[in-house]
């Protein structure tokens, strides 16, 4: 990362929760050469305690304010979902490079608009997908880039809690978070999964969003209670995925529900050469019609995954690269739980439109 006689990247902060000061803020520390100069939160107290902490003079409770500053050039957006978009608009038609937390938006339209204003504004946008510089991760996406999985013609995703609800309304209250588990974790292995299938373009989606145990009491949250009669969101979603090269996807994505393990994050790639797990890193595979079984060894040395998207985002900015995450592969993830949620509305398969994974609307 070049920094040598360049002058402070000088950062805005929309938002100033757990994520931005245990995950976000370490990374931009870690960068070098960053200049913190504004804070943004709607909740004064949350502001002014880290405000305080960090040192930052410049605060306010308005986004819009933060983004017309004249003395910033890249804003780091962790506010509630359904508050990403108007605050993205904002910092980019304000000619601000973008780091938004996932999902970057909540539905394609959304996405689209951002793009736009991106591309008009000539600033970087990217969503920050932190599990993409995971040590294994990294070890995955070269495993398959070096062409050991072969074709890709299956894969199963899950994000899948045994008791793990946010309490929190920013979560639940669909008005705040923009859905559930589907949107807030799914999303996670949702992407990690498309990239390391090399993001094909989906074409038809079928999907079921449930309320199974949320409204009720009969599996107790690990962090604490919530408000049930706020509770719009679901508990639980899953679809099945047809992209325009022949392979197929499951997803499955639940906060509450009977099962083994607390928490299974992981993608399953099934390829003509062999099979892929991630996060464990064991692969399936056959050696002269012998059965081999293996399991790569993670990437060494790299920084914490939140840190690495955060230099790499600032790699990017300072020399002139494309975005790490392109915006056109987060339209690809967005547009999938999207029809995941309509489909589930309806009863319906969804079609997508192959150019801008546009929904065309539930078929007969």
């Amino acid at each position: 990362m070049t920094t040598k006689h360049q002058p402070p990247l000088r950062l805005g902060i929309i938002g100033c929760g757990g994520i931005m000061r245990g995950a976000h803020l370490p990374g931009w520390k870690s960068a070098g050469n960053i200049e913190i100069v504004a804070a943004c939160d709607s909740n004064p107290d949350t502001l002014a305690r880290f405000a305080a902490e960090f040192g930052i003079a410049h605060t306010t409770t308005d986004y819009r304010e933060l983004a017309t500053r004249t003395d910033i050039d890249v804003i780091d957006i962790a506010t509630p979902n359904r508050l990403h978009t108007p605050a993205a608009l904002a910092a980019l038609n304000s000619g601000k490079h973008v780091l938004c937390e996932k999902p970057l938006a909540t539905t394609t339209a959304e996405v689209r608009a951002l793009a736009a204003a991106a591309l008009k504004a000539d600033r970087l946008l990217m969503t920050a997908q932190h599990m993409r510089w995971t040590p294994m991760g990294v070890a995955c996406r070269r495993w398959v880039e070096a062409g050991n999985l072969g074709q890709v013609y299956h894969a199963r995703i899950h994000a899948l809690r045994r008791n793990w609800l946010p309490g929190a309304p920013t979560f639940i209250d669909d008005s705040l978070s923009g859905g559930g588990p589907c949107m807030d974790i799914g999303v996670h292995a949702l992407d990690l999964g498309m990239w390391l299938m090399g993001n094909p373009t989906p074409v038809r989606v079928s999907g079921t969003t449930r309320v199974n145990f949320a409204k009720g009491d009969r599996i107790p949250g690990a962090w604490g209670e919530w408000d049930r009669d706020r509770f719009t969101v679901e508990d639980f979603a899953s679809g099945f995925v047809h992209f325009d090269n022949g392979a197929t996807m499951v997803i499955e994505s639940s906060w509450l529900q009977h099962q083994k393990e607390r928490e299974d994050f992981s993608a399953q790639l099934f390829g003509d050469q062999a099979s892929l797990h991630w996060p464990s890193g064991e692969f399936q595979t056959a050696v002269n019609r012998v059965l081999v079984d293996g399991r790569l060894d993670q990437v060494e040395g790299l920084p914490p995954a939140h840190s690495g998207e955060i230099h790499a985002f600032v790699d990017a900015i300072r020399n002139g690269k494309p975005s790490p995450v392109p915006v056109a592969e987060t339209l690809k993830v967005i547009s999938i739980l999207e029809a995941i949620v309509e489909s589930g509305k309806t009863g319906r398969e969804v079609r997508l439109d192959h150019s801008a994974g546009k929904s065309l609307g539930a078929t007969p």
